[in-house]
């Protein structure tokens, strides 16, 4: 049996033990309460004897045993359908009452020592009562199964959510484009053979830099804005050993605005990004620049790059921005997005928005 299937297994047999139990003390409760009414119901109408009292406490254990039953019949039937679960709790119910309703009649009877015949009217009043008895039970076990099921298919849906985003997660902990360690092994390589040993020791540094703290994130752990700018300097510090004096990069930050939290790798789509359709589509000198604000417990992030007034038809898939819109999405709903757009000098902007929340301390 492989791992899934035998998780589901323990997770079905985890929700059967606590719709039993939840079941049972139900049943404990509504019979104990029936119990009382009909004690109460019985010292009115001076049939509060010992022998009748005694009966009733052995026929409420009676009707607990078969609640029991019944739930346990209910939590061995593998049918998904809610109908069908109410049809034979219900049907169940009414050949249970039956069965009640004769015991009851007959333990009393030996208890009164009356050797009166059964009537006929009497015999089907008693059936009646205990069959709207244990209906009544039924309903509130079926409300009780159904809120329990509507609680374990949440529950079920979140751990869905949460595998699902923690694989989009650890996806992207390796997602490091490979158009950019490639060129960056080729520039490397381009080094060597040159013997420009000073450029070359420092993007390798950076690489490994780069590396070590992409592979060491945990992705499902946010990290502080100051380390995500940290991780992003040492990529931009690569590309600027690449492109030598073309790139130049400009960090403002608020020092205060470090110690905020954000998904890791956030940014680092978004500055891929910048490089290529910047540096990679214009000529000329290309300036990036990563900013940062609050307003309104709001933390707007930007990274802004030179971009060509035509731009170049895309060659990439466009699912490094998808991932980010969808994390920022999925992860605070409509307090996160991502934005971008031409600003008024003609230059690119990204922008991811998100709540303002800090570090402890």
């Amino acid at each position: 049996m492989d791992q899934p299937a035998a998780s589901q297994m323990v997770s079905s047999r985890e929700s059967d033990a606590r719709i039993t139990r939840a079941g049972l003390k139900l049943s404990l409760i509504y019979w104990l309460v029936l119990l009382a009414v009909l004690t109460g119901l019985g010292a009115v109408n001076s049939m509060g004897s010992w022998g009748v009292s005694a009966i009733r406490c052995l026929m409420t254990a009676f009707a607990v045993a078969m609640s029991w039953l019944i739930i346990l019949l209910v939590t061995h039937n593998r049918s998904p359908a809610f109908s069908v679960k109410a049809i034979l709790v219900c049907a169940a119910a009414v050949v249970v009452a039956t069965v009640h309703a004769l015991v009851a009649f007959f333990a009393f009877r030996f208890v009164d020592m009356n050797p009166t015949p059964m009537k006929l009217g009497d015999m089907l009043s008693n059936i009646l009562f205990w069959i709207g008895a244990y209906l009544s039970w039924s309903a509130l076990f079926l409300a009780q199964q159904y809120s329990a099921e509507v609680i374990d298919r949440e529950r079920q849906l979140s751990e869905l959510r949460a595998q699902a985003y923690g694989a989009q997660m650890r996806a992207l902990r390796y997602q490091i484009n490979p158009h950019f360690l490639f060129n960056t092994l080729n520039a490397l390589a381009t080094l060597i053979e040159e013997r420009d040993v000073g450029p070359a020791e420092r993007m390798v540094l950076s690489l490994s830099g780069f590396l070590r703290s992409t592979l060491a994130l945990d992705p499902m752990q946010d990290i502080t804005l100051g380390e995500e700018l940290d991780i992003q300097s040492r990529y931009l510090d690569i590309e600027r050993e690449r492109f030598s004096d073309r790139l130049t990069v400009d960090i403002d930050v608020p020092a205060e605005l470090h110690r905020a939290k954000v998904p890791s790798l956030i940014l680092q789509p978004l500055v891929e990004n910048a490089v290529k359709h910047g540096v990679g589509a214009v000529d000329g000198a290309v300036r990036i620049r990563i900013s940062a604000g609050a307003d309104r417990n709001i933390l707007g992030i930007h990274i802004d790059n030179d971009a060509p007034e035509r731009p170049r038809p895309s060659t990439g898939t466009g699912l490094g921005l998808k991932n980010v819109a969808e994390r920022l999405s999925t992860r605070f709903g409509d307090a996160g997005r991502l934005d971008g757009g031409r600003t008024a000098d003609g230059r690119f902007r990204a922008t991811v928005s998100l709540p303002l929340r800090f570090t402890p301390g």
